[in-house]
């Protein structure tokens, strides 16, 4: 009931802004809607939804935008505009204001024109189109086009003319990878996809200087009603030198250029002479003999788009360098057994970044658990250390945070600090032997070392000192690889309160996370990406983690130990295997929308004498990265809840299993503000038994203790920087009596009730 009532209050406060809107209108006119297609055609039903999806696209004018069933930005125009108008009107106006869109401005014929021209585009040369207004809504109206478009024409035939030159046996040949096949409806992007894979072909083969527009369609019709003869040939009169391929034949670095346009090349001091190019530079800030790695071709090579442009890439990605321009030039032709080809010279100016910066940051920080403060980060980096591209950034972070809302908790207090250090080089340095010129991105090898302190007023201290050494480098485009074949931490817990130490003694869990002073392990992650791909419609995102610790320090300490206890040196180490997978599948939904679906899965099974994971190795759930309906890390393990009258709630509830699935429906709104529909659902578990947590160990019956939330958010979408808030509400509370899980007593209108059902996340960036 109370739901019913606060839909009608909604639905009741949209019919009001709708009416004030129409008193602004001008005298006779209406607001323009929109425009809707009826379709009559000789074609499935996925083809007639994209037709009309893209004639949707091209007629004019587009209605004003509707948010939520209203207009705002209208109504905030037409309100700064009239004699009501305030300053929070003009501004919002200002902003995202959009003037009427009114029936009067629609050009219909014009329009009609435009949909013949789009329908013959896609095959349909005889179409017809014929129009109607609808006005029975108040002051409005929207348009309704009807097309005739029958059966389309579709491809009898298609070959290439050719002489018998070079580039028109590899085009003739290349016809085996067509993406214009017999029997195809006749579709200009398609043509045009066509086209441009020639030319890709093409590049790879050496034709530096050829284009797409010199490749030219001719189309005949065959029987007079729906069959296409299709020639694909190469235009008369383009230049001689586009028809025949190319060889590299020296190259030149200078990197030490500023690339501005009109600037001439710096005096020639230094001049060094390699096997397979020269460097000519002032100073030799950048070794020579380095380039070798991020060079993807070599005098005598033919010439390849692909080869080109990921050596500019590399070169980028070093990091020393904040522009790269990498030009060929004719230099010469030749003729061998009669085929001509030419030479290029090319020349590659990196313009060098700063070597040295340094970063300071104060930010406020505040968390869902009502604790907040400020946290200073600073930075030093040198981006070509030894002088090939090796990076060394410092840091240092030091944050506090306090509780500044009521409870129990009320006072508590934790201050953090911190420094670290990194040493990356473009290149791997390992024992065995490995090829660092591979053609995706550049190869790494990172040394990275840190500590960190925590303070917990009236709990605990904790340290930490960190030591990783690794590499990363990628398969393939969408492949990427990091493994850390050494990753040491050791942590101490040098104070603890009364409190705090009553806490330990009733967890033996927890106490035991807490003891395993020493992780000696080694990592791995696995991620296959193919969201840089923007063509796509639809894109995977994989990563596979695994964690082992312990292995080799069991096999030392079973050497020198009889006792069968996790130590080493007289400290005690933690042994476990840990893995998880998160995938993440994004589907584009229309022009704009998108449709994201997650799953994660993550398990940590704890060897020898361990009893859990190390607490820093536990998973946790809960919050705006997680199960948003949630406090930030309040999930579980299974459907154990603690009591706050022990203060142990300053805690993070952790588990050694989690299992999450998501899904979010991504939508336009106005502007650079974008909205969102969700629901996630997931939980933590134990591995093992817990005495002092009941009901947190994983069963069979794990899928009916998942925690289940829905809700929706608004995002602020720069491109580069996103602002995200989401509204949830738990819709199933695992640790709720078996029966009464499921949420169905709402009372949006109920202060208490929303005090507990409605959570507010606010976060940087998208969520998955």
């Amino acid at each position: 009931m109370h739901t019913v009532k606060y839909l009608l209050f909604l639905a009741l406060l949209l019919a009001l802004s709708s009416c004030g809107i129409n008193r602004y209108l001008p005298e006779g006119e209406r607001l323009y809607t929109g425009a809707e297609f009826d379709l009559e055609a000789e074609v499935n039903r996925s083809t007639e939804r994209k037709l009309i999806s893209e004639l949707s696209g091209v007629v004019r004018p587009d209605p004003n935008n509707v948010v939520l069933g209203g207009r705002p930005a209208l109504r905030w125009h037409l309100r700064a505009n009239s004699e009501k108008s305030n300053f929070l009107n003009r501004f919002l106006d200002r902003r995202f204001g959009e003037e009427p869109v009114l029936k009067s401005a629609v050009n219909i014929e014009r329009n009609k024109v435009i949909i013949l021209n789009r329908l013959e585009n896609n095959g349909f040369f005889n179409a017809s189109v014929r129009h109607e207004w609808d006005t029975s809504s108040t002051r409005k109206a929207s348009l309704i086009y009807f097309i005739e478009a029958a059966k389309p024409f579709v491809i009898g035939t298609f070959q290439y003319e050719g002489g018998g030159r070079k580039i028109d046996r590899l085009i003739a040949a290349s016809l085996e990878e067509s993406l214009i096949e017999v029997g195809m409806r006749y579709d200009l992007a398609q043509f045009r996809r066509e086209r441009q894979r020639i030319l890709n072909f093409l590049l790879e083969e050496g034709f530096y200087f050829f284009t797409a527009d010199y490749l030219h369609f001719s189309i005949d019709t065959t029987d007079g009603v729906s069959g296409l003869d299709v020639f694909l040939q190469i235009k008369e009169g383009i230049p001689e030198e586009a028809l025949i391929p190319y060889r590299i034949r020296d190259i030149t670095i200078f990197p030490d250029q500023t690339l501005r346009p009109g600037t001439e090349p710096e005096p020639e001091v230094n001049r060094v002479e390699l096997e397979n190019y020269t460097v000519i530079c002032r100073d030799l800030d950048f070794r020579p003999d380095r380039f070798e790695n991020y060079l993807l071709f070599s005098p005598g090579d033919l010439y390849r788009k692909t080869a080109s442009d990921r050596t500019r890439q590399r070169l980028f990605s070093i990091g020393a360098f904040g522009f790269v321009n990498v030009r060929h030039r004719l230099v010469d032709t030749t003729e061998v057994d009669g085929e001509k080809y030419g030479w290029l010279s090319t020349n590659i100016r990196l313009s060098p970044s700063n070597r040295m910066n340094l970063r300071a940051e104060l930010q406020v920080v505040s968390k869902s658990n009502n604790f907040m403060g400020p946290l200073f980060t600073g930075e030093y980096r040198n981006r070509n250390l030894f002088g090939g591209g090796e990076q060394l950034n410092l840091g240092l972070r030091f944050g506090y945070e306090t509780q500044v809302a009521g409870g129990r908790q009320s006072g508590l207090s934790a201050f953090e600090a911190g420094v670290f250090g990194e040493l990356v080089f473009p290149r791997i340095i390992a024992p065995i032997r490995w090829k660092d010129n591979t053609q995706y991105g550049v190869p790494r090898t990172k040394i990275k070392m840190s500590y960190s302190l925590l303070n917990r007023v009236r709990r605990y201290q904790l340290r930490s000192l960190n030591f990783t050494y690794g590499y990363t480098w990628h398969g393939n485009r969408y492949a990427f690889h990091q493994i850390n074949p050494i990753a040491l931490n050791f942590t101490t817990l040098p104070k603890t309160s009364e409190e705090f130490q009553k806490i330990l003694d009733g967890n033996p869990f927890l106490q035991r996370s807490f003891e395993q002073q020493f992780i000696p392990g080694a990592e791995y992650l696995f991620s296959f990406n193919q969201l840089l791909q923007q063509d796509r419609s639809r894109h995977i995102l994989f990563q596979f983690r695994l964690d082992i610790a312990g292995n080799l320090a069991s096999l030392v300490d079973g050497v020198f130990n009889d006792e069968k206890k996790n130590r080493l040196f007289r400290r005690e180490y933690a042994r476990y295997l840990r893995t998880d997978i998160d995938l993440r599948h994004y589907i584009r939904v229309g022009s704009e929308g998108r449709l994201v679906a997650r799953v994660f899965a993550g398990i940590g099974i704890p060897l020898g004498n361990s009893l859990s994971l190390p607490y820093i190795k536990q998973y946790f759930s809960g919050g705006p990265n997680s199960v948003r309906a949630f406090r930030i890390r309040s999930l579980g393990p299974g459907i154990y809840r603690p009591e706050a009258i022990d203060g142990a709630s300053f805690f993070d509830q952790a588990g050694d299993i989690r299992i999450e699935a998501n899904i979010e429906y991504r939508f336009p709104i106005f502007g650079f503000f974008k909205g969102a529909l969700f629901a996630d659902a997931g939980n933590i578990w134990l591995y093992n038994e817990n005495e002092a947590i009941p009901g947190g160990q994983f069963s069979s019956d794990w899928a009916e203790q998942l925690a289940v939330g829905a809700g929706m958010g608004v995002r602020m979408d720069l491109d580069f920087f996103v602002v995200r808030l989401d509204l949830a509400s738990p819709l199933r509370k695992p640790w709720i009596e078996d029966g009464s899980r499921w949420n169905t007593d709402w009372r949006p209108l109920k202060k208490s009730w929303r005090k507990e059902n409605l959570i507010w996340n606010i976060a940087i960036g998208y969520p998955f």
